[in-house]
């Protein structure tokens, strides 16, 4: 078994009106320490008010801290960036949210369904059996990374109904379908063999 890579946490002072070069910073830092690594960077919910002062989603302050970690991964080709914004606070029709995701090479968009009960009747459009675990919400993805300049990737299944499964061990992305109809037996099985062969497993 490999060992388990090294995991370095940035603080955010929320008394600062512009964290982000004190964040930037410290990511560059944390890459020249092991410029031959690979380096795993996560960003989670940019703008939450728990995490973030108030004055952070300022255009000013957000959209230049973007364009230098664009900068900062395209001189360190071994370096991969996620971050996560909530909708709820900042809708996808916002022009901040419009530019941020302009910035991003992928963009995927995560829908929970909106309550439990909603959920079951959702989660059984989307699991044939019994057996497979119910997915939790919709996945959209509005963007993916192009790998060379003849666009390859871009496009690839855009247009599919996605729903995905979030677990203590693992995030699972699979195909969202009607269910077959109740008492048609072959038609269930059928499915779920069809879905967990198309699943994507993280």
């Amino acid at each position: 078994m490999p060992s388990p890579s090294p995991i370095s946490y940035i603080s955010i002072h929320s008394t600062s009106e512009n964290p982000f070069p004190a964040i930037l910073s410290a990511i560059h830092s944390q890459i020249l320490t092991s410029p031959n690594s690979v380096h795993r960077i996560l960003i989670p919910t940019l703008f939450s008010p728990f995490l973030y002062p108030p004055a952070a989603a300022q255009p000013t302050h957000v959209l230049p801290f973007i364009h230098a970690l664009r900068a900062l991964l395209r001189r360190h080709a071994n370096t991969i960036l996620v971050t996560t914004l909530p909708l709820s606070l900042h809708s996808r029709r916002t022009g901040l949210t419009r530019a941020i995701e302009t910035l991003c090479d992928g963009v995927i968009e995560l829908s929970p369904f909106p309550s439990h009960t909603h959920a079951e009747t959702l989660a059984s459009s989307g699991a044939a059996t019994k057996e497979e675990d119910k997915p939790q919400g919709m996945l959209k993805v509005h963007r993916l990374p192009v790998f060379h300049e003849r666009g390859g990737g871009g496009n690839v299944n855009l247009g599919e109904d996605l729903a995905f499964t979030l677990s203590r061990r693992k995030f699972l992305i699979k195909p969202f379908s009607l269910p077959p109809v109740e008492g048609d037996l072959e038609a269930q099985q059928g499915a779920g063999a069809d879905l967990q062969a198309k699943g994507m497993e993280f």
